[in-house]
């Protein structure tokens, strides 16, 4: 009798142990998903990344908070798994489920954004550095002309003979880029 008694002590004080510690988890996945939210929002802020967007596109898109959420709620599924396998249950449903949706994702972007991303980040190092701008006469490897728009995208110019001819920001960057002093430079 005492020996059952003493058992279920131990199983309930077990069990006790395992709520407090899926609490804490929980607690402390809230906790580092918010610290976290706030630095990368900080530092995407402090990037300008909205401001940019915002002048370039023309429209008004919160890409920060939507990137920063996205990845707390990353975090939060990771803090509710960690927790549901502390208690024991069967959480290798969730982690596969977890894992396509991030594969899925991954190729998703990868293939969607394989140019797209090099172009956006040669135009935001073009947007701050500020080296190249509209009016100036450029060259970049067989083309010449004035620069008549640029974006986070691409680059537009005019040649002499008025055609107009779309340069991806990657090749700005990638390619040398001779631009003639003394015309808007």
């Amino acid at each position: 009798m005492i020996i059952h008694t003493l058992s279920n002590m131990i199983e309930y004080s077990n069990t006790a142990i395992n709520v407090i510690t899926v609490f804490l988890v929980i607690l402390l996945g809230l906790i580092i998903a918010n610290i976290f939210n706030n630095i990368l929002r900080r530092f995407l802020r402090g990037f300008g990344l909205n401001k940019i967007i915002e002048e370039q596109l023309k429209k008004k898109i919160k890409l920060e908070e939507y990137f920063t959420s996205f990845i707390k709620y990353v975090i939060y599924l990771i803090t509710l798994i960690i927790a549901l396998d502390q208690l024991g249950l069967p959480t290798r449903f969730l982690k596969f489920i977890f894992i396509v949706i991030g594969l899925i994702i991954i190729i998703f972007t990868v293939l969607a954004f394989k140019d797209w991303v090099p172009n956006m980040i040669a135009g935001f190092y073009i947007y701050k550095n500020n080296k190249v701008k509209v009016g100036d006469t450029i060259k970049v490897r067989d083309i010449k002309g004035v620069i008549k728009s640029i974006n986070l995208v691409e680059t537009k110019i005019e040649t002499s003979n008025k055609e107009v001819i779309f340069i991806p920001n990657s090749n700005l960057i990638r390619y040398e880029v001779v631009k003639e002093v003394g015309k808007n430079g």
